[in-house]
């Protein structure tokens, strides 16, 4: 067995949230946050299911109060078949595996609409074969951030089922607790993407934005960049169509009723944004005879920016306009007050993991020009695991470093700090044959060792075919990574006008959740202790050393374990509330 602590009960019968003897789902919540669960519909015959339909309304509260059926939201599961195992030693084996959540209705300007309306097990257009007996689905419910919308107490709706073979039900109960989980979030998430947003349409690419604020995470995308005219060493940006562009997310309208969102994090601006500068020049590969610079590895996705750098290497006139191009975004943030809730990054893509000596001179060379130019707000980013002793060379130019969790060790980390480096760590996706815990398990692993924010790549990284076969990134050596680089399907794919949501980006929203547990128990006296005491009661040695992200002795692979340090947390920071 993989996971010898892993789920071992029969949850056909009970468990945290399932009573099956009263028919009974019980679920607990603060306000301003999103609560799930799935439903399991069977067929217990051999007869097939036809027109399986599944509703739930309004959650009703005490003193008649009334979470309205809009803030409940069903999702058919989407079940992808893996055929190969993924390289890790710890791959749950082939199969199918739920992932994929279709909206039974959308979201925006164009909504309410019903996509998913009724189904069948089997599902033909899943395409499982005659062995499916069963089909999930997943439901959220949003708590209302307002007390005198969602007061404490307890809430119940029924869920009905309707199909050829008759109907059903089954009662929710919803226990909401005194207080609500703040808008901002207090732990950082970036999901580095090559996929170009900024091509789309403007209405998909919000649709974007939007699934990722509910799911209160950021996507770095890299390609967004202001019209840009040179005259020896005058830099001239017309920012008409940028600041068109970014402004509803830079200002947080775009997270709005004005744009048809409600949820967590409303009205909150994006928290970081890449900017456009990079190194590699376009169709030259050498070193420049002034100070050594090698070219690096990431050269297949971007120009340099602001300029490329001359045959006859640096110049003056090249130092100067990647000065005042620095200057020139450093002024046009400060002149948009409402822009400085976001983070602006200067990262290299084109120098992405390079330790070689010739890229560490450009660090110095293009962090010293940032810091020259008085970019104050502007933040300086590397990603990899460099020596200490090139960190001593670095600390005086870069604001962030982004660390692999083998070589986020803490007694490095708090050297980085010490440095006034922000830390943040690196991982991969948690694969679909691997344990889906990692994808929760980013937030916890955060708040025990301190971190700022984590990283990972992709957003939907070749998730057009993923929806038929989950083997989306193939390593060097050939070795198949399962849903790996992706956690939002392309909705285009099953003829839907958004993006889709997977269970494993779900489960990244209910881990950065609990972290506004930890945070929120923080704040009251002695509640540090007691959220360390919760965090690590699950988390054991996650960072820092050899394994790789999901082994099996990085944390409990018994999520019910997790819930009830998330209930504990909730009975003491509501109770203080009282």
């Amino acid at each position: 067995m993989v996971f010898p602590d892993a789920l071992t009960s029969n949850y056909r019968q009970s468990s945290l949230v399932w009573d099956g003897a009263a028919n009974r789902v019980h679920v607990r919540a603060a306000r301003n946050e999103i609560v799930a669960f799935q439903l399991i519909i069977e067929r217990s015959g051999d007869a097939p299911l036809a027109d399986v339909a599944v509703t739930m309304g309004e959650v009703a509260g005490p003193g008649g109060k009334r979470i309205p059926a809009g803030n409940v939201d069903l999702f058919k599961v989407w079940y992808v078949n893996v055929r190969k195992r993924s390289a890790q030693d710890y791959s749950l084996g082939t199969g199918w595996y739920p992932d994929a959540l279709i909206p039974f209705r959308g979201r925006g300007k164009l909504f309410p609409r019903s996509f998913i309306t009724s189904f069948d097990i089997p599902d033909q257009l899943n395409n499982i074969g005659p062995q499916q007996r069963n089909q999930a689905v997943w439901i959220d419910i949003y708590v209302p951030r307002l007390r005198e919308l969602a007061p404490p107490g307890r809430y119940t709706s029924m869920v009905h089922v309707k199909s050829s073979a008759g109907e059903s039900t089954a009662e929710v109960q919803l226990d909401v607790w005194d207080f609500a989980l703040p808008d901002e979030n207090h732990l950082g998430g970036d999901i580095h993407t090559d996929t170009e947003l900024h091509t789309f349409d403007p209405e998909l690419e919000l649709r974007y934005y939007q699934l990722l604020r509910r799911h209160r995470t950021v996507v770095g995308e890299i390609g967004y960049a202001p019209e840009l005219e040179i005259s020896g060493t005058e830099v001239k940006i017309d920012w008409t169509n940028y600041d068109q562009r970014l402004s509803r997310y830079l200002d947080g309208r775009a997270f709005t009723s004005t744009f048809g969102y409600d949820g967590p994090g409303y009205g909150v601006p994006l928290e970081l944004l890449v900017l456009p500068f990079d190194v590699y020049p376009t169709n030259v590969y050498y070193t420049s005879r002034n100070i050594g610079f090698a070219y690096g590895k990431e050269w297949k996705f971007y120009r340099p920016w602001p300029v490329e750098l001359p045959r006859a290497g640096v110049t003056r006139e090249y130092t100067a306009i990647w000065r005042n191009t620095f200057r020139a975004f450093e002024d046009h943030f400060a002149s948009h007050p409402q822009w400085s809730h976001t983070k602006p990054i200067v990262f290299l893509l084109s120098l992405d993991e390079s330790y070689d000596e010739p890229s560490i001179r450009q660090f110095l060379y293009y962090g010293g020009l940032m810091k020259e130019a008085g970019a104050k707000h502007l933040k300086f980013r590397i990603d990899g695991s460099y020596p200490m002793d090139t960190m001593d060379r670095l600390a005086k130019v870069v604001d962030i470093s982004i660390l692999g969790v083998r070589s986020y060790v803490p007694e490095r980390v708090r050297q980085l700090r010490d440095k006034g480096v922000e830390d943040w760590f690196y991982t991969g996706m948690g694969n679909q044959d691997g344990d889906p815990l990692g994808c929760r398990a980013l937030a916890w692993v955060s708040w025990k060792y301190g971190a700022r924010s984590w990283a990972i790549w992709e957003m939907d990284f070749n998730s057009l075919r993923a929806w038929m076969y989950p083997e989306t990134y193939t390593e060097r050596d050939g070795e198949v990574q399962n849903g790996q680089g992706f956690l939002i399907y392309r909705g285009e794919t099953m003829g839907l006008e958004e993006p889709v949501a997977s269970i494993r980006l779900k489960l990244m929203r209910r881990g950065a959740q609990d972290y506004e547990y930890f945070w929120l128990l923080s704040q009251q006296k002695n509640g540090k202790t007691q959220a360390d005491e919760i965090a690590n009661s699950v988390i054991y040695e996650a960072l820092g050393n050899d394994g790789a992200w999901g082994s099996p002795s990085m944390w409990n692979h018994n999520s019910e374990n997790w819930d009830r340090g998330r209930i504990k947390m909730g009975e003491l920071i509501g109770n203080a509330a009282r």
